[in-house]
């Protein structure tokens, strides 16, 4: 009889505890709720509709006909296209530059204190500040960039203004602006290996390649791996610094699918055509995601 009432009191402080807890979270569970899960039903209850935002008493359900558009429509699909090798060349820089920055900073060789406070400062400014900085830096006339170019005796090139130099001249900004948290991070990661099992290694005859590549690398792999997934889900929604520099020009030229889809909602009004390419944004972020998790090995429950 003792023992009942020793767990229904056990059942009950449990209980009440379990409710503390949903009493504390509720308000920002709901808030949350508020601030992602409604626009994004939102979004997609929108893009179900043949929506023009001048006229709304003109809606009209049209279910997947925005989506099946969307992949008809060449101009779409070279976003996406573009989108893609946007992502590839700016996180595949970042993440070769800012290892080995990670690297040189381990080393503690003369002068690394305060290249670390210089590598701050692109973090420290604003996207439309450092898009506007850049952008007077690219100017073809009067940039500092084409201005050394001369100097040295090489041609003047057009950056932004040109259709094909446009996108690898964003790219080059991106880079330029993120590099140092992928340093950080990989920094981090590789002040985490214990300094006993590198010494133990290089007693053991093995060269700093081996200690690199063999003990460094798989010791930071799930960092290495977290450190690329953010800066892809960043960069394959890169908004600001396009739209700055170019608006997605000369013509189409540096068009991403974020800018697309902003144009067709903002600058078309076609609020059910933009909706779907941000659903479709959004599902293509998820799976490039999952693949990066998958191959990482990421395991976010540890």
């Amino acid at each position: 009889m003792k023992k009942n009432k020793k767990a229904d009191a056990v059942g009950l402080r449990d209980r009440q505890i379990a409710r503390f807890r949903w009493t504390m979270l509720g308000p920002g569970i709901f808030v949350l709720f508020l601030i992602n899960i409604l626009p994004i039903a939102d979004t997609i209850y929108t893009s179900l509709f043949d929506y023009y935002l001048p006229m709304p008493q003109d809606q009209r359900f049209v279910g997947i006909g925005n989506y099946l558009s969307l992949f008809t429509e060449p101009r779409f699909l070279q976003s996406l296209g573009r989108t893609l090798v946007f992502m590839l060349m700016v996180v595949t820089t970042e993440t070769i530059l800012g290892f080995g920055i990670a690297l040189m900073l381990t080393s503690n060789a003369f002068g690394t204190k305060l290249f670390r406070g210089i590598l701050i400062l692109p973090i420290m400014l604003t996207p439309i500040a450092a898009a506007f900085m850049w952008r007077i830096m690219y100017s073809p006339t009067l940039g500092v960039l084409n201005y050394f170019l001369e100097v040295l005796g090489i041609e003047p090139q057009k950056w932004i203004y040109g259709a094909e130099q446009a996108l690898p001249s964003i790219a080059v900004v991106v880079t330029w602006c993120k590099t140092p948290f992928m340093v950080m991070v990989f920094y981090t990661g590789l002040l985490s290996v214990s300094d006993e099992i590198i010494e133990a290694a290089t007693i053991d005859g093995a060269s700093a390649l081996d200690i690199l590549w063999r003990i460094k690398l798989p010791l930071i792999k799930p960092v290495f791996f977290v450190a690329i997934l953010f800066q892809t889900i960043d960069t394959a929604k890169e908004f600001d610094y396009t739209q700055i520099l170019t608006r997605g020009g000369p013509g189409s030229a540096s068009e991403t699918l974020s800018i697309f889809t902003y144009l067709n909602s903002f600058g078309f009004l076609k609020m059910g055509y933009g909706s779907a390419s941000a659903i479709i944004l959004s599902v293509f972020i998820f799976v490039i995601a999952s693949l990066i998790i998958k191959a990482g090995g990421i395991d976010f429950d540890k």
